[in-house]
């Protein structure tokens, strides 16, 4: 740790050390305020705008060149999408800004690459931020109410059941804020090389599937299945996993206080999608995508890229653009009955983005999920699963579950999604440099 102090105060610049303070921030930021996590990274961005315009430090980008030149490819999808909107008033901040988050994934490389000691400041930052959010839970959990006097959320007029938020407030957005991480945080302790690191996942694994399932966020629990599925198929204590995962929710589903969690996740659900109408043979019910009005917010998007096939209606652009088709043609519903809703987005990543920014940002960013994809396939197969290989699996995971097709999803280019999202992409391109060493 003196040694590390050391480095920090005596072999950093001035500028870097703003940024590595500015990064060990923003995992706990986005905890408690979207605000000063957006202002974190915004300043960060902004350095490294200063280092690019001055030609200081860039070499060390030239290892990601086909990275960089496939994100701006996708920010000029953005920009012509925004030039062609009809609503350009709307769209553009959130169009013309977006460049900021790739930025901030460029500042996490930037500091990996250049001080060999980053990586431990960068790791007990994210692993200290994520303990406060957990312990903060558990607190909640008992007491009924967090360290800043949060209760847990939920009325019996709202949803008939008490759920966990921590520091999130009114905001259900803990689940999937600790499982959007737990990817990045496995690819970190693979990357350590500690001999009890298989110890450390387990245990986080059960401690954050535990959170997860009480927060009653059931999007965030199917994320969580899929790490678990990843998880276990990489893992060498498969059976070992499965015996303690198995009876943590087990215990979870039957003896928790609230029981109606479980009707939420079980009975809930059945009903939305349709399904319990086959266990009573019911013919005159539909099955559902998830629910009825996921499944009309998804006809909506799909009414609204038939209009803007090629660059979308532009970003946030989603309740506009249904109001006026809303008001221009008589709505006939569909043979599933489907009508258009309008709301600020479509529920659904690939939806979203065809009907805001098009079918070219549409193959982007489906030629990113299956590249990733397949990626993780292929590590499997790899006899020699070293530490570097479970890190990159791993790291790929926090992007998949990220773009993952057919599920329920918040905007994409919400400004809180996307900091989630390209925080451990600084990590990948890390990581996918050190590949391209070891493959030299």
């Amino acid at each position: 740790m003196r040694q590390l102090l050391y480095n920090l105060k005596e072999k950093t610049d001035f500028l870097d050390k703003i940024l590595i303070f500015n990064i060990t921030l923003i995992p706990l930021s986005l905890a408690i305020s979207i605000f000063f996590a957006d202002l974190l990274a915004s300043v960060s961005s902004l350095i490294l705008m200063y280092y690019f315009l001055t030609k200081k430090n860039i070499n060390f980008f030239k290892s990601i060149k086909k990275e960089i030149i496939f994100f701006l490819t996708f920010y000029v999808i953005i920009l012509l999408s925004l030039l062609l909107s009809n609503y350009k008033d709307v769209s553009f901040l959130a169009s013309f800004f977006y460049f900021r988050y790739f930025l901030l994934s460029l500042t996490i490389f930037y500091l990996l690459t250049k001080y060999d000691y980053y990586f431990k400041i960068f790791f007990f930052s994210i692993f200290i931020s994520l303990g406060v959010v957990i312990c903060d839970s558990i607190i909640q959990q008992i007491l009924g109410f967090n360290l800043f006097g949060y209760p847990k959320e939920g009325t019996l007029q709202r949803d008939s059941l008490i759920y966990l938020t921590s520091f999130f407030g009114e905001e259900k957005k803990l689940g999937s804020y600790l499982v959007r991480f737990l990817p990045l945080i496995l690819s970190l302790i693979a990357f350590y090389k500690s001999k009890n690191s298989i110890y450390f996942e387990i245990i986080i694994l059960i401690f954050f599937g535990s959170i997860i399932f009480l927060t009653s966020e059931r999007t965030a629990l199917f994320l969580l299945f899929v790490i678990y599925f990843f998880y276990i198929l990489i893992s060498n204590r498969k059976i070992y996993f499965l015996i303690l995962i198995s009876v943590v929710f087990i215990f979870l589903f039957n003896f928790n206080p609230d029981k109606r969690l479980v009707d939420k996740y079980i009975n809930f659900t059945l009903k939305q999608t349709g399904l319990i109408s086959l266990v009573k043979k019911d013919n005159s019910q539909i099955i559902r995508y998830y629910s009825e009005e996921h499944e009309n917010l998804s006809y909506t998007g799909l009414v609204i890229f038939k209009e803007n096939i090629f660059f979308g209606s532009g970003i946030k652009t989603f309740f506009h653009q249904c109001s006026n088709i809303k008001n221009k043609k008589k709505i006939i519903k569909t043979k599933r009955n489907n009508e258009l809703v309008c709301s600020t987005h479509p529920h659904n990543t690939y939806v979203q983005i065809l009907s805001e920014i098009g079918i070219f940002g549409f193959l982007m960013i489906s030629f990113l999920f299956v590249f990733l994809f397949f990626t993780n396939i292929k590590i499997l197969f790899n006899n020699n699963k070293n530490y570097f290989l479970k890190s990159y699996y791993f790291i790929n995971l926090s992007l998949i579950i990220n773009l993952l097709p057919l599920i329920p999803s918040g905007s994409f280019f919400n400004n809180w999604i996307s900091l989630i999202i390209f925080f451990p992409l600084g990590f990948w391109l890390y990581i996918i440099k050190k590949n391209d060493l070891k493959c030299q």
